[in-house]
């Protein structure tokens, strides 16, 4: 009996000595800016699914919403610990003085492509055609203006139709919409029921240094729980290399997730894989970045006043720990050096 005493003793001792973390798992409310999403934007999920988070003493809750910028003013609003954006509202926000935060990104090149009702041949065929959008200033709407441009077409020649990411492909087939800014599994299906559609434009090949995605946090949580923020982003890390490395079981979650047949997932991996849609590293190039701010600029999102400098939209020390935590910089592939 009195051993036993001791035992129990010395377990409840290293109990009070053990880290709290090593305890109990940290929630975390994560935004995502897709219902559902799409392959792309499956990076944590596969952090969920194959434990990532979970050996980072995290327990992620998921939030999905209908776009970027809602996850953003979930953000600023409170309630989400870190939120999946698109880059725009990020560079928007970090422009009015938001105080948030880009910490790393779950795809740093764009991936989507113009579809187009089958008797739009050019830039110029947009004018008064019913463009698909979510909202102005919203990843869709500014890259259907970025389109525009190209062309010396403004918002004003062309009518917007508000649409959900969900419903893109179904406003392409009924007609209700002339174009949509695509994601790359939303376009093979989009083609699979309807041939004669178009794409007219492959947004990574006229922009390719714009830069896609963001994770974003507020600055406060990130001052007050710095940690945790690195341990979120090595986590993310982990999944991104996961994914490179391990085809049928990323096809798997995604197409749980994501809704979608088999094969169109396994299409969408290979191509998303073949072009490092997903950084392996911090995803975050100065030149990159830059050149997208300076993007917002030009197509009007911004004032040029307004422009955040690099340093004043990224926090780079927490995906610079997260990444010696992951392992450090992965080299030696085009697709991340």
């Amino acid at each position: 009996m009195k051993k036993a005493v001791v035992a129990l003793s010395l377990v409840g001792i290293w109990l009070s000595l053990a880290p709290v973390e090593a305890q109990t798992k940290r929630k975390v409310v994560f935004g995502v800016p897709v219902t559902p999403p799409n392959v792309v934007h499956i990076p944590p999920y596969v952090a969920k699914e194959m434990g990532f988070f979970a050996e980072n003493n995290i327990d992620a809750e998921f939030v999905t919403f209908e776009g970027g910028t809602q996850t953003l003013r979930g953000s600023v609003a409170g309630g989400l610990d870190i939120t999946g954006t698109s880059s725009d509202p990020a560079i928007i926000a970090a422009a009015r003085g938001a105080g948030t935060k880009v910490l790393g990104t779950y795809s740093h090149k764009l991936s989507q492509s113009m579809l187009v009702q089958g008797d739009i041949k050019s830039c110029k065929d947009l004018k008064g055609r019913k463009i698909g959008i979510q909202e102005v200033g919203a990843f869709n709407e500014v890259m259907s203006r970025a389109v525009m441009a190209s062309c010396g077409l403004t918002p004003k020649d062309v009518q917007y139709i508000p649409v959900s990411t969900k419903g893109r492909v179904p406003g392409l087939l009924s007609g209700q919409i002339d174009t949509a800014i695509l994601h790359v599994d939303q376009a093979l299906v989009a083609k699979k029921k309807k041939s004669d559609l178009n794409i007219l434009v492959n947004l990574w090949e006229t922009l390719p240094k714009w830069l896609y995605a963001a994770y974003i946090a507020p600055e406060k949580e990130i001052g007050s729980n710095r940690q945790l923020y690195v341990d979120m982003m090595a986590a993310l890390i982990k999944a991104n290399r996961f994914i490179y490395n391990n085809k049928a079981k990323t096809v798997e979650v995604a197409a749980k997730y994501t809704q979608q047949e088999a094969d169109v997932v396994s299409q969408t991996y290979d191509l998303l894989a073949n072009a490092g849609a997903w950084p392996v590293n911090d995803g975050l190039p100065k030149d990159m970045v830059e050149w997208t701010i300076n993007k917002q600029v030009e197509l009007g999102t911004i004032k040029a006043e307004e422009k955040p400098s690099y340093e004043k939209l990224i926090d780079l020390s927490v995906v610079q720990a997260a990444l010696s935590k992951a392992g450090g910089r992965l080299t030696g592939d085009k697709r991340w050096d």
